[in-house]
């Protein structure tokens, strides 16, 4: 099953919200990251959807919020907003089934949306979760984080044209055993390259537009390229 995990951090203006909650509303978010016990954990990726998100709704017709994974994990609960945080005291939830595409992978990612925001289960979650709101040229950012450190990394970035145009990148052989040479690059690009579990197995830095990536070490399998954050294709090695 091919589908994108979308995002939707979408507030609403409620009566009674003060000037700061207003810069949330409305926008749609995508997780950039899981920032757990100090490690970081990436969307998985899917192939032609680009990245795996999941979801975050609130309701203006009170304080009540749904947190959705879209696929399968819903998580809902009455939130009250403080200055720079809000507490969701009592949580409930339903667990579904995903069997798609790296269906262990969006499985564990959707997990760790669940647990962080329903905090201890077994008793009235009294966990405060702060957020951080900033704005720049190339977009918004918010930084939702939990006492224990934990956090979750949102963005809604602005995409210019040469950002979104990926026919010009070129990747080949692929399937591969060796090698794989990636042509039309931009200098200084941020290569990455993912198993299909979402971990991070390979970074590479330009400085020329082509570039060549030694997959030898790598077990055979699917992975998937990012190029400067953006998801571009996926490797086959043999």
């Amino acid at each position: 099953m091919k589908k994108l995990y979308t995002l939707l951090f979408s507030f609403l203006w409620l009566l009674g919200f003060s000037q700061s909650y207003s810069s949330l509303m409305n926008i749609n978010w995508k997780i950039d990251k899981i920032e757990k016990n100090n490690t970081n954990y990436f969307p998985p990726l899917n192939n032609g959807y680009g990245i795996f998100n999941e979801g975050f709704d609130t309701f203006n017709n009170s304080n009540y919020f749904t947190l959705s994974s879209g696929l399968y994990n819903s998580v809902a609960g009455r939130i009250t907003w403080r200055d720079n945080y809000f507490n969701i005291p009592a949580i409930s939830f339903t667990l579904g089934i995903y069997e798609g595409e790296n269906e262990q992978a969006v499985k564990f990612f959707d997990f760790l949306i669940y647990e962080f925001y329903t905090g201890n289960q077994n008793q009235q979650n009294t966990e405060n979760y702060y957020f951080v709101y900033s704005e720049s040229n190339g977009g918004k950012s918010l930084v939702i984080s939990r006492s224990n450190g934990d956090k979750i990394f949102y963005s809604n970035k602005i995409l210019s044209t040469s950002d979104v145009s990926k026919s010009k990148i070129s990747i080949h052989p692929n399937p591969s055993s060796e090698y794989i040479f990636i042509e039309n690059l931009k200098l200084n690009s941020n290569i990455e390259l993912y198993d299909n579990t979402g971990k991070l197995v390979k970074t590479i830095s330009n400085n020329t537009s082509k570039q060549e990536i030694n997959i030898k070490k790598l077990l055979p399998g699917i992975y998937y390229l990012r190029i400067d954050g953006k998801s571009v294709q996926k490797i086959i090695k043999k």
